[in-house]
């Protein structure tokens, strides 16, 4: 592909990259990749059917930065484990102590303080499953999940694991 396609087209690149940026994968990645998807419009564009080629080129971008997305996403919903059949004995949560205490930033969501508390036992008090803390916090057993993925993916980036 010619460099100059490529200097061209960047900034739309960038822009719908920017789009995809409030997931896990790095903006840099979605650029690579949303350059890959330009590479490929550039392959397959046809003149002959009167359409722009920058229009072409959104979907290819657009459909290389979602396949990258879609593929951490997976490979972050693989690394869970689905056996949540663990009882609320503290031993059971992997080294931390139910007296243990977490010094949160203040920056740290309260929704995902509350349910890390309520699933590790933190500070002392009683821990609980999924399935209860979504009772308590009036949501579904999934969405406790995923808010307890997010906040330890944010724990480990400030150097703090819980297991």
């Amino acid at each position: 592909m010619d460099e100059e396609i490529i200097k061209k087209y960047l900034p739309l690149v960038k822009k719908i990259a920017s789009k995809y940026s409030y997931n896990d994968v790095p903006y840099d990645d979605l650029i690579q990749e949303g350059t890959i998807g330009l590479w490929k419009a550039w392959q397959r564009y046809d003149e002959s059917r009167e359409a722009k080629f920058s229009t072409y080129a959104v979907y290819w971008i657009k459909k290389m930065i979602s396949e990258a997305v879609e593929k951490d996403n997976k490979a972050s919903l693989d690394a869970v484990s689905y056996d949540d059949t663990r009882s609320t004995n503290p031993e059971n949560h992997k080294g931390v102590k139910p007296e243990q205490t977490i010094e949160f930033p203040d920056s740290f969501p309260q929704q995902e303080k509350n349910i890390l508390t309520l699933l590790y036992g933190l500070g002392g008090k009683e821990s609980y499953d999924l399935g209860e803390i979504g009772e308590k916090l009036n949501l579904r057993r999934e969405r406790v999940r995923q808010i307890k993925e997010k906040a330890l993916r944010r724990l480990r980036k400030l150097g703090i694991e819980l297991y």
